[in-house]
């Protein structure tokens, strides 16, 4: 129900800016080789057991890093999800094909295909380079639980706490709808309650604005974290103190900009990530 919500607000943002064509797919592509670093490699060591960190945060630096270079200087293979929603209906002036269709040409030009990319894609992306083998692992158990359903970030992190014996901690706001049934749930089974799904079981619960000092500090002692936020409506990733994530409405290029849309890839320090009031981040166990 609340992503048939979101879908219906962003069509209705649509279907109001449909008049405003994009005007020109032109781009700047004399410099299109030279490659600059948006997101920093990792170069330290794994500390975790099962789960190689640096191998995780290089695979979404790598994807960061085409998307960004493409982004300023012409079209990047990522494009999200609902974009591609967003402008089937648009088409440039004197035009007779969508953008997303005009945007694949011109992306072929450059030997590329066009890559579909939402939140959970690009954390699995993470997760399956941090893993390695242990991914099949947990393709099978997706596959038994759930059959052909989707990733989904609750439904990973089951696993990861269950299965891999990964740790999971709950951060709430005070303002969350389910604050109280989320703490009494915690104090009698010691789980976060996902709707009508396995629970979760959590280490602890902090308080977004009280505990911000202790989140903080354990944040910063992981480099990565798998996590989700209200019940699995958004999933991203962490390193260290930092919240990346995807967004569906993500655009290829800044060509290809409306003021409804943005790039597809975000950085947040976590503290100041307010656009959800619960937070579920999950860490691998570290060697012992």
């Amino acid at each position: 129900m609340k992503i048939k919500i979101i879908l219906g607000f962003f069509l209705v943002i649509v279907l109001s800016c449909n008049d405003e064509t994009v005007s020109s797919l032109d781009a700047d592509v004399s410099n299109v080789d030279t490659f600059k670093i948006y997101t920093s490699y990792s170069n330290l060591d794994n500390t975790y057991s099962g789960f190689n960190s640096p191998n995780a945060i290089n695979k979404v630096a790598d994807i960061e890093n085409e998307y960004f270079n493409n982004y300023e200087k012409s079209y990047s293979k990522y494009y999200g999800t609902f974009w591609h929603e967003m402008v089937s209906f648009d088409t440039l002036e004197n035009d007779s094909i969508s953008v997303f269709d005009r945007y694949k040409m011109e992306l072929s030009k450059f030997g590329k295909e066009a890559d579909s990319m939402h939140c959970t894609i690009y954390a699995v992306e993470a997760l399956k380079a941090g893993l390695d083998t242990n991914f099949d692992k947990l393709q099978l158990i997706h596959e038994k639980i759930w059959n052909n359903r989707e990733f989904a970030g609750w439904s990973i992190g089951y696993i990861l706490v269950t299965e891999f014996g990964w740790s999971a901690y709950l951060i709430l706001s005070d303002f969350y709808q389910s604050y109280d049934v989320c703490m009494k749930n915690y104090k009698l089974y010691k789980k976060y309650d996902v709707w009508r799904q396995p629970d979760i079981p959590i280490v602890q619960v902090f308080n977004f604005y009280d505990d911000r000092i202790k989140i903080d500090s354990l944040l910063k002692e992981n480099e990565f974290g798998w996590g989700f936020s209200d019940q699995g409506m958004h999933t991203w990733i962490t390193r260290f103190d930092t919240l990346k994530e995807c967004r569906w409405e993500g655009v290829p290029s800044k060509f290809l900009s409306h003021e409804y849309a943005a790039p597809l890839f975000k950085s947040t320090k976590f503290i100041e990530f307010y656009d959800y009031a619960s937070h579920v981040v999950i860490f691998p166990p570290k060697y012992k």
